[in-house]
C-alpha cells in the first residue's frame, strides 16, 4: 500500500500554500523547497491525515485544514474541516466512521502496547533527530515495537501475563485492605464480647445471690447504714467512671502508636480506604488513596485539597511521642486511682464480712433498683437473656470473621505465589526470547543499515535494557549518550530502522503500508551518505516520500514537486 496522490489544499498555517501532486502513483517522490516553503508542513499533513492532529509532531495543526490522500489500492481518505471521508471499492463513509474505517484498512494493533498508530508514526522520519522514531520511543517501547513486530505470539503472551501481574497486584492490594478490615472489626467484636461476658457474669453472680438468700440480707445491710449506702454509692461511681475513661485512653494510645509507627501516605490511604462513598457504597482503594495524595485529595480527587490533610497528619506523626507519653502517664494515674479504689472496697469487705460478694458492678445493680429486691430480680432475667444472646450472636459473628479471614488470608498468600511466579514467568520470557528476537531484528537492521550507509555501516546492538549501541574506538557508542554518534549516522540508523522495521510488521501482517516518509533526510549527510541513500531508495521495494531544500536532488527522483514561499507548485517531472 503506497501513496497515489497528495492533496494539502489548506494546513495548519495561513502562509502555507499547499502542495498537490495527483500523478504519484506509488514510486518515490522529492518535494523540494528553499527554507519556510512548508516542506516539514507537508510531511506533517500527511502524518495528519493518517493518524490526526493530535500525531502531528511538533505542530499545533488548528482547524483551518484540507488534506486529502489516495492510495494505490484505490483508497482514498479525507481529513479536515470539510470533514473525514473514506471512500474504496463499495465502501464509502463519513466522519467518525471514516476515521474507524481508516484505522481498521491502515493497520492492526501489533499488540496491548503497539498499536497501529505507533506502527505508522515509525514509517516518518522527522528532520529534528530529537523527534526522529528511535528519539521518540523510550527504552522499554523499543524492546516491545521489536518483540512484537518478530514475534507477536511471545509479546502477546509476556503482555497477558503482565495484565496478570497488575490484577494480582490490585487483587492483593484489596485483600489487604479487607483483611485489616476483618481484623478490626473482629477485634472490636471480641472487646463487645468481652464485655457482654463480664455483664452476664455481673447478673449470673445477683441471680445466685439471689437464689441463696444473700442478696436480700445484703440489700437490708446496706439501706440500714445510710453512710455505708452513700460510701459504696461513690466507690462503685468512681470505679464505674475511672474504667470508661481507661478504656477511652487505651483506645487513644492506638491510635496515636499508629502515627508513630506508620509513614503519612500510608496513614492517609488507610483512612481513606476505610471511606465508603454514599453514593456508591464502595470503599476507595489504597493504592489509588496513595497515589492522589501527591496534590489532589485522597476521597474525592479534586486538586488542592490534599494540603490540609497532610498538614494535619503530619503534624500528629511530629507530636505521637508526645502524645504518647501523656497518655501512658494519665492511664499510670487511672490505674493508681482504680487501686485506690479496690483498696477502699477491700477494706469495706474486711470490716463487713457479709458484704464480701458485692462489687462495685453489682452494687450498681442494687442501686439502681432502688434497692427493691423484686425489680433487681426482674432485670436481672432481661439481662441474662439479653446478655446471653447478645454472646451468642457475637461469638457466631466472630467466628463468621474468623472464617472470613482464614480465607482471605489463604488468598493472599495463593495470589503473592502466583504474582512471584508470573514475575519469574515473564522474565523467564523475556530471557528466552528476548535475545532471539533482538538478534532476529538487528540482522534485518544490520543489513539494511549498511545497504544505506555504506562504509560507515557498522555493527548494531541492541541491548536487553532497549540501548541501541555501535562499535567504537573506546568501546560502545550509545544511541541515547549525546555526542556518541554524529547527525549521519543517527539519521541512517532511523531510516534503517523504519525500512526494517516495516518489513517485520507486514511480514506479521499487521499493515500493508509500504511507504517511508522522511523530512529532509539529505540534509545531515555529506556526498557520499546521499549517494548512499539514494541508491538505496531507487533500488528499494518501498516508496520514499522525501522533503529537500536541495534542488539537484530533483533529478533523483521519478516524481517531484517544488515548493516556493508564496505558492506551490507540483512538477511531475520524470517518469518510468
Amino acid at each position: 500500500m503506497k501513496v497515489n496522490k497528495i492533496h494539502s489544499r489548506e494546513f495548519a498555517k495561513d502562509e502555507y500554500g499547499g502542495f498537490e501532486h495527483t500523478n504519484i502513483e506509488g514510486e518515490n517522490l522529492l518535494i523540494q523547497g528553499g527554507n519556510r516553503t512548508g516542506k516539514t508542513l507537508t510531511f506533517n499533513a500527511v502524518l495528519y491525515n493518517l493518524l490526526g492532529a493530535q500525531e502531528t509532531i511538533d505542530l499545533s495543526t488548528g482547524r483551518n485544514n484540507n488534506v486529502s490522500l489516495e492510495f494505490t489500492d484505490g483508497a482514498e481518505f479525507r481529513r479536515g474541516k470539510l470533514g473525514a471521508r473514506f471512500r474504496k471499492d463499495d465502501i464509502e463513509k463519513s466522519e467518525d466512521e471514516a476515521q474507524e474505517e481508516l484505522a481498521d484498512w491502515l493497520a492492526n494493533d501489533l499488540s496491548s502496547e503497539v498499536s497501529s498508530t505507533d506502527i505508522i508514526k515509525n514509517h516518518f522520519v522527522h528532520t529534528h533527530i530529537e523527534r526522529m522514531p528511535l528519539s521518540r520511543l523510550s527504552e522499554d517501547a523499543r524492546l516491545n515495537h521489536v518483540r512484537s513486530a518478530v514475534n507477536q505470539d511471545t509479546q502477546e503472551s509476556i503482555e497477558e501475563t503482565e495484565e496478570e501481574i497488575s490484577q494480582l497486584e490490585e487483587r492483593i492490594t484489596e485483600i489487604k485492605a479487607s483483611l485489616r478490615r476483618k481484623k478490626e472489626d473482629k477485634r472490636e467484636r471480641e472487646n463487645n464480647l468481652r464485655s457482654n461476658e463480664n455483664q452476664l457474669e455481673k447478673y449470673q453472680k445477683v441471680k445466685s445471690l439471689a437464689e441463696s438468700g444473700k442478696l436480700e440480707d445484703i440489700i437490708k445491710t446496706i439501706e440500714s447504714d445510710e453512710e455505708l449506702q452513700e460510701t459504696l454509692s461513690e466507690l462503685s461511681k468512681r470505679q464505674d467512671f475511672l474504667q470508661r475513661k481507661q478504656r477511652s485512653r487505651q483506645k487513644d494510645k492506638r491510635q496515636w502508636e499508629r502515627y508513630r509507627e506508620s509513614e503519612r501516605n500510608e496513614i492517609i490511604a488507610e483512612a481513606v480506604n476505610d471511606f465508603v462513598c454514599p453514593a456508591c457504597s464502595g470503599h476507595v482503594d489504597t493504592e489509588l488513596a496513595k497515589n492522589r495524595i501527591g496534590s489532589r485529595c485522597p476521597f474525592c480527587a479534586v486538586d488542592g485539597r490534599s494540603d490540609d490533610i497532610k498538614a494535619d497528619v503530619d503534624e500528629k506523626i511530629s507530636h505521637s511521642e508526645e502524645e504518647l507519653e501523656e497518655i501512658e502517664g494519665e492511664l499510670e494515674e487511672i490505674a493508681s486511682e482504680l487501686e485506690e479504689v479496690d483498696k477502699e472496697i477491700a477494706k469495706i469487705h474486711e470490716e463487713r464480712p457479709e458484704l464480701g460478694d458485692i462489687d462495685g458492678r453489682i452494687e450498681r445493680v442494687i442501686r439502681n433498683n432502688g434497692y427493691d429486691l423484686s425489680s433487681i430480680l426482674e432485670e436481672t432475667e432481661k439481662q441474662l437473656e439479653r446478655y446471653q444472646s447478645s454472646i451468642d450472636e457475637a461469638e457466631e459473628e466472630i467466628a463468621e470473621r474468623e472464617t472470613e479471614i482464614e480465607e482471605l488470608e489463604d488468598e493472599l498468600n495463593s495470589s503473592q505465589e502466583r504474582l512471584e511466579e508470573a514475575k519469574d514467568e515473564v522474565a523467564e520470557m523475556r530471557d528466552e526470547s528476548i535475545n532471539a528476537e533482538i538478534n532476529e531484528f538487528s540482522e534485518e537492521w544490520q543489513e539494511v543499515f549498511e545497504e544505506i550507509a555504506g562504509e560507515i555501516g557498522l555493527e548494531i546492538q541492541i541491548t536487553q535494557d532497549g540501548d541501541i549501541e555501535i562499535p567504537g574506538s573506546e568501546g560502545p557508542r550509545k544511541y541515547d549518550r549525546a555526542g556518541d554518534l554524529s547527525d549521519a549516522e543517527i539519521t541512517f540508523m532511523n531510516i534503517s530502522f523504519a525500512v526494517a522495521y516495516n518489513r517485520f510488521v507486514r511480514e506479521a501482517e499487521a499493515t500493508e503500508w509500504s511507504t517511508i516518509v522522511c523530512d529532509e533526510p539529505f540534509s545531515n549527510l555529506d556526498a557520499e551518505g546521499r549517494e548512499n541513500l539514494l541508491e538505496f531508495i531507487q533500488s528499494s521495494d518501498l516508496q520514499f516520500i522525501c522533503t529537500s531544500s536541495n534542488e539537484e536532488m530533483l533529478e533523483e527522483f521519478p516524481k517531484t514537486g517544488q515548493l516556493t514561499r508564496q505558492r506551490i507548485q507540483a512538477s511531475l517531472g520524470r517518469y518510468t
